[in-house]
């Protein structure tokens, strides 16, 4: 409880900074600048499709009552041998920073997670398209795949910068105020992921404490700067990540 407080209170100043400091947020999958504009990203995998959810399908009572009978009788867990399909949401290969981890726990099969294109759809073809079965399709996949667990996750990066007063009284100077480091950036990432079991559908969810970090940069590393801090905070959230699994399902 006390380690948990102490999170707790790191995380405080923080989300002072992210709520009045001008937050940006942007996705795991989408790191190309500060600002996440990289080319080739094509949005995210809509996380009730994933799960299984109609909006538009009416729902018994009993049919309710059938899925916590049967959720109940199967529960959705990792355990050893089981191989492990597994998506990042928004991105061609998960990246290899969570894959490394996973397959401490399980044989893992890499899958695809952009989200099919709606170009040149029109409003009846959306309409229809919202019906798809993405889930199934998914599960589908992992099983051809050989794979009787699939991994789905999503993750977010939050960012804001506040500047370093002493070293921005010398920013305006043309040459030495590209190379003096005058921001500090924080950033905090969040990660959640459906665990499903492929032959039934049930699913579980799991997620992790956010992590921040922050690093000062100049206008000249501006740039790499965010990307080797999101890099690393990418893999020490990957690793708690495979950890959490290991000791919720696997100790």
């Amino acid at each position: 409880m006390k380690t948990r407080n102490i999170a707790a209170t790191s995380l405080i100043p923080l989300a002072i900074i992210l709520l009045f400091g001008g937050c940006n947020s942007r996705s795991i999958s989408n790191v190309g600048g500060r600002y996440g504009h990289g080319s080739g990203y094509q949005g995210e995998l809509n996380e009730l499709s994933v799960l299984g959810v109609r909006v538009n399908e009416e729902v018994t009572d009993q049919e309710i009552a059938a899925a916590l009978v049967a959720r109940e009788q199967t529960p959705v867990e990792l355990e050893r041998g089981d191989v492990l399909a597994v998506i990042q949401s928004g991105a061609r290969f998960p990246d290899k920073e969570m894959v490394d981890p996973l397959e401490s726990l399980a044989k893992v099969v890499p899958l695809s997670g952009v989200p099919p294109e709606e170009q040149g759809l029109n409003g009846e073809e959306r309409k229809k398209k919202d019906h798809l079965h993405i889930d199934k399709s998914l599960r589908m996949a992992a099983a051809k795949g050989g794979a009787n667990k699939l991994l789905v996750y999503w993750g977010i990066l939050e960012s804001a910068s506040e500047p370093e007063q002493a070293a921005k009284q010398l920013s305006w100077v043309p040459l030495a105020g590209r190379i003096i480091p005058d921001e500090i950036q924080h950033v905090q990432i969040r990660v959640k992921a459906a665990l499903i079991d492929v032959a039934s559908g049930n699913w579980t969810l799991i997620r992790t404490e956010p992590l921040q970090d922050k690093r000062m940069s100049s206008r000249l590393t501006r740039e790499s700067s965010d990307l080797k801090q999101v890099l690393a905070l990418k893999e020490k959230a990957y690793g708690q990540f495979a950890n959490d699994l290991k000791v919720r399902f696997l100790n």
